[in-house]
């Protein structure tokens, strides 16, 4: 009996491990070709320019005019302005703007939010960082804090010791903004690279959202009064010189804010059928305008607006996805299921199973008859070997693997 388990667990074991890494291979053996498109809006053309990646680098417009990417350059000033400087090509005006390049620098604005960048593992350990340092340098303090039912706590990273003072200091400053212990969330921009810091923005117990950071050493907290209609899922705080906006917020209805400078106001977005879990939103600006790029598996939507955010352009665009290619529909066939341990779209390592195909039932019948073939040869008993051919049924090549290498021990 212990033999016939521990053939099972063996198998277990193959099949889940055939799962993860023969539809991986097979993918490698097969190249994607699927285009990589960002869209960009031209204040010269006053319309859409997309870029290509997958047969050199161009660009086409809406109707497929096609431009090499030296033709495009001075069709998009703000993004290549470097280039066109640098060629003396670079217009004194835009639009009956006045060119300044400082100006440009300031406002070119450039995010990438990734669903792996909202779900990924958190310490509840922070780093308050001093926003008026002497120096004028940002850097990783001595100690971190952390927000507990009674208050928030500022432990020595190398002593553990509570600094008690400090811990009272900041959770009085909390509290007298109304904040409520414990909190429910932390959001800030842990890093030295970035002109100055923001701090951190803190959702309390009742979901009212938070500004805390630290200037000459004392605590600066404000209540954001936050809307009751907007229930703060992430924010992606972003230091900019440009001082317009502290960070992008996704609420729990997937809606995309910037959280303004302007009263901690939150200006809504208007994009539409974002899913963060699954999607990638790219945020691009200049001067007059800003780009929001949403790319999918098989789509790209784009959304324009000025810069008091008012929409004025859209655009759209398909591509079969790998699973409507000849090697895509042949995986449907070949394989029940997949397992991955990391997925694209997570930090979180676990079991993923993906793509699960009734289609492969075919190719597993005849699994099925050919491992019935073999147990003859063999000279194993059929019905002795029910539970092999379960197995070969319902998970395919991958038990078809671990019932053919390991035997079952001889009654």
């Amino acid at each position: 009996m212990i033999i016939k388990i521990s053939r099972l667990f063996i198998i277990l074991i193959v099949i889940l491990v055939s799962a993860v890494y023969i539809p991986e291979y097979y993918w490698l053996s097969f190249e994607k070709k699927t285009p990589s498109p960002m869209a960009y809006y031209s204040p010269i053309l006053e319309n859409y320019l997309i870029a290509y990646y997958d047969d050199g680098f161009y660009y086409k417009t809406k109707d497929g005019k096609r431009f090499t990417r030296d033709e495009a350059d001075p069709l998009l000033p703000f993004f290549n302005y470097r280039i066109l400087a640098a060629k003396g090509q670079m217009p004194d005006s835009i639009k009956g703007h006045k060119v300044d390049l400082k100006e440009i620098r300031l406002n070119n604005l450039f995010i990438r939010i990734r669903p792996k960048h909202i779900n990924v593992p958190v310490i509840p350990l922070y780093p308050l960082m001093e926003a008026n340092p002497p120096r004028l340098s940002l850097s990783i303090p001595d100690d971190f804090f952390r927000i507990t039912p009674q208050g928030i706590e500022f432990i020595n990273a190398a002593t553990n010791e509570l600094n008690t003072k400090k811990s009272e200091k900041f959770t009085r400053a909390l509290k007298d903004e109304g904040f409520v212990f414990p909190a429910q969330k932390v959001f800030g921009n842990i890093t030295t690279r970035k002109p100055f810091d923001e701090g951190y923005f803190i959702v309390d117990k009742n979901g009212q959202l938070f500004h805390l950071k630290m200037i000459d050493g004392e605590p600066f907290c404000r209540n954001t009064h936050k809307p009751d209609s907007i229930d703060v899922r992430v924010i992606f705080i972003n230091e900019r010189d440009l001082r317009e906006f502290y960070g992008v917020v996704i609420d729990t209805k997937n809606q995309v804010y910037f959280l303004m400078y302007d009263q901690y106001r939150f200006q809504k977005i208007p994009i539409s059928n974002y899913n963060p879990d699954e999607d990638n939103l790219y945020i691009l600006g200049n001067l007059m305008y800003r780009i929001f790029n949403i790319k999918k598996d098989t789509q790209l939507l784009s959304f324009t607006t000025n810069r008091q955010y008012q929409l004025i352009a859209t655009y759209q665009e398909s591509w079969p996805g790998f699973y409507q290619s000849t090697a895509g529909i042949i995986t449907k066939y070949l394989f029940p299921f997949t397992l991955q341990i990391r997925k694209s779209t997570t930090e979180f390592a676990s079991f993923y199973f993906d793509d699960f195909s009734p289609k492969a039932i075919i190719f597993n019948v005849l699994l099925l008859f050919l491992a019935m073939y073999i147990f003859k040869k063999r000279r194993q008993k059929i019905k002795n070997s029910w539970f092999d051919l379960v197995i070969i049924l319902v998970t395919g090549i991958y038990g078809f693997i671990g019932v053919s290498l390991f035997e079952p021990p001889v009654d």
